[in-house]
């Protein structure tokens, strides 16, 4: 049924003892894209739908739904959501030898302990997973490096929850195919997504919606401004001066991942293959700590 399996792991770092390792076995995926010959049966004979976006095809095992939002530079990721737990998975573009999901590790461990949260490293099936807690949640990057790639999901769930949601992660993650293509491009860059049609088109209507929240928010900070450097001028006694009012507050919220905004917008239309979820929230920029919080879905 399937081509020849190619491992996922390159050379593997030597690691120092007691310290997770870095790589995966390499019968255990994520999988190179160009080792299973039929995409579309290898999903149907695991019991899952997909969601194939070029570069990276997803897997959605039975039960769960496939969720788009906007990352915080205005980019679609997608979403693999139950009850229990958030999957993000991501590929990036690497060098032929291992080493970038340490890397990758030590630079979001050094973020998120900046940013006030518990962080540990801890070895998985696949070497270092790191966590972080939070208040109110848990986040757990998985990732692994493969074939001039680097495959990862970053998982969000509640304290109570975060070892079930570490298991859904897992699955998510070992099913996932990966295709770098043969082109150049700068280490550690997000591979490019091909987004089906139904779904680019919601995300355009999305972004337009964001944008006019963005703008009425803005407009209410400034009226809300004026209001009060006007009732302070009323104020001063006659023959003082003023200084020049500023704005005071938080700019409008651009689309990112943390808390949700008051006004909701619908969810893309899901492709066939793409369980349908209900319409959530808008998305808002945030510190480096909300980027890696839970996310709102468009």
């Amino acid at each position: 049924m399937f081509g020849r399996k190619k491992s996922v792991t390159g050379d593997r770092d030597a690691a120092t003892p007691g310290e997770p390792a870095d790589s995966a076995p390499s019968t255990t995926g994520p999988h190179d894209r160009s080792s299973v010959g039929d995409v579309a049966r290898y999903y149907t004979d695991l019991g899952y739908g997909h969601l194939d976006l070029g570069s990276l095809v997803i897997g959605v095992p039975k039960g769960r739904d496939l969720n788009v939002a906007l990352d915080p530079n205005g980019q679609p990721e997608f979403h693999v959501v139950t009850t229990v737990s958030r999957v993000i998975p991501r590929a990036f573009a690497a060098p032929k030898s291992a080493g970038q999901w340490r890397t990758m590790v030590a630079a979001m461990r050094e973020q998120l302990e900046g940013q006030g949260a518990e962080v540990t490293v801890e070895d998985g099936p696949w070497g270092r997973e790191l966590v972080a807690a939070m208040p109110g949640a848990v986040f757990r990057a998985i990732g692994v490096d493969g074939h001039r790639w680097t495959a990862e999901v970053r998982i969000m769930a509640t304290p109570e929850l975060a070892e079930q949601a570490a298991e859904e992660g897992r699955e998510v993650f070992k099913h996932l195919l990966v295709n770098r293509g043969d082109g150049p491009m700068p280490v550690r860059e997000v591979l490019p997504l091909t987004i089906p049609d139904e779904i680019q088109q919601a995300l355009v209507k999305a972004q337009s919606q964001l944008a006019a929240q963005q703008q009425a928010q803005a407009y209410q900070q400034q009226m809300a401004a004026g209001q009060q450097g006007q009732t302070a001028a009323q104020a001063r006694p006659q023959g003082q001066t003023a200084a020049q009012a500023r704005p005071q507050g938080q700019p409008a919220p651009a689309a990112g991942t943390p808390a949700p905004a008051p006004s909701p917008t619908p969810s893309p239309t899901p492709t066939r293959e793409q369980p349908r979820q209900p319409e959530s929230r808008p998305r808002r920029d945030g510190s480096a700590m909300d980027r890696l919080r839970s996310t709102d879905d468009l």
